[in-house]
């Protein structure tokens, strides 16, 4: 059964004392494009993450958003020796310079200087984990999503090709009485113009050279043969988007020659219905992996 190409999936997940979340949108694509965009933290599994959506899938365009749900708080380490150097010069400014006043604790909180703020460093083996677990699970909400449209996609295939050959059994059922037609048609206009004495062979032989050039039987044999081919990779459980996109366009050329080859008004609107079931599939297999 295809998958589209569109879908979305989201999972949460711990890392340190910080809370993060995973969030994926997948589009359709011709090829496997991707999109990242993690926090500072998770930087080094930039690679890692893309190796995983490779794994798991063939065409798309994927963004791929790693959001900070909180953070953990940072150690506040108090640098006492540069405290102690405000305080000690506070009193030589008082000592020396005769000035009041005190060193005191809200004024040394003013000081930036005297405080570090310690970070943790980021373990990417460590944070790999928990990412991976989250993103695998995205990965699924993912496929559910595209399995489902998939199925949709699959259902409006199916119908229009239907059609489609619908389309096609009535122009193959026309093209016999199209020679026939204009076999008498000829037959008529010779008989006006030469007074009722027609040449029998001339008539078959006009009639073969248009028969030969308006002879349709090879492009419906092989519209059929595609149109089977086609059921065949909708079936399939594997990608077969590029297949069944390269079937569109060998399964549009039949038509626009039968259409090329025809002068008979019913089989050109059959035409025109052929290609209008031809454009919907062509717009409808954009969609699947």
């Amino acid at each position: 059964m295809p998958r589209s190409m569109t879908g979305y999936g989201r999972a949460d997940f711990a890392a340190g004392q910080g809370a993060y979340s995973i969030e994926i949108k997948a589009l359709n694509n011709r090829f496997l494009d991707l999109n990242l965009r993690l926090p500072e933290r998770f930087a080094g599994l930039d690679a890692m993450v893309r190796d995983e959506v490779k794994r798991r899938f063939s065409r798309g365009s994927f963004s791929i958003y790693l959001n900070t749900v909180s953070t953990e708080t940072p150690g506040l380490r108090l640098n006492l020796a540069m405290a102690r150097l405000y305080v000690e010069a506070g009193e030589a400014l008082k000592r020396e310079l005769g000035v009041s006043g005190e060193v005191d604790v809200p004024l040394l909180l003013k000081q930036n200087d005297i405080f570090t703020c310690e970070k943790k460093t980021a373990d990417a083996e460590a944070d790999w984990e928990p990412v991976k677990k989250a993103l695998l699970a995205a990965f699924d909400q993912v496929d559910d999503w595209r399995s489902k449209e998939g199925a949709a996609l699959a259902a409006d295939l199916l119908s229009r090709l239907v059609a489609l050959e619908a389309h096609a059994a009535s122009v193959a059922g026309r093209a016999p009485g199209v020679i026939a037609s204009y076999r008498a048609k000829l037959r008529d206009e010779m008989d006006k113009l030469i007074a009722g004495k027609a040449d029998e062979g001339r008539i078959l032989l006009e009639a073969g050279i248009f028969a030969q050039r308006s002879d349709i039987s090879e492009e419906l044999t092989r519209l059929a043969s595609h149109a089977t081919l086609f059921r065949q990779y909708l079936a399939a459980n594997e990608p077969a988007g590029k297949r069944l996109d390269f079937l569109c366009q060998e399964m549009g050329r039949e038509i626009n020659t039968i259409g090329s080859k025809s002068s008979d008004a019913s089989i050109t609107k059959s035409v025109v219905e052929m290609k209008g079931e031809m454009e919907k599939i062509r717009e409808q297999v954009q969609n699947i992996e």
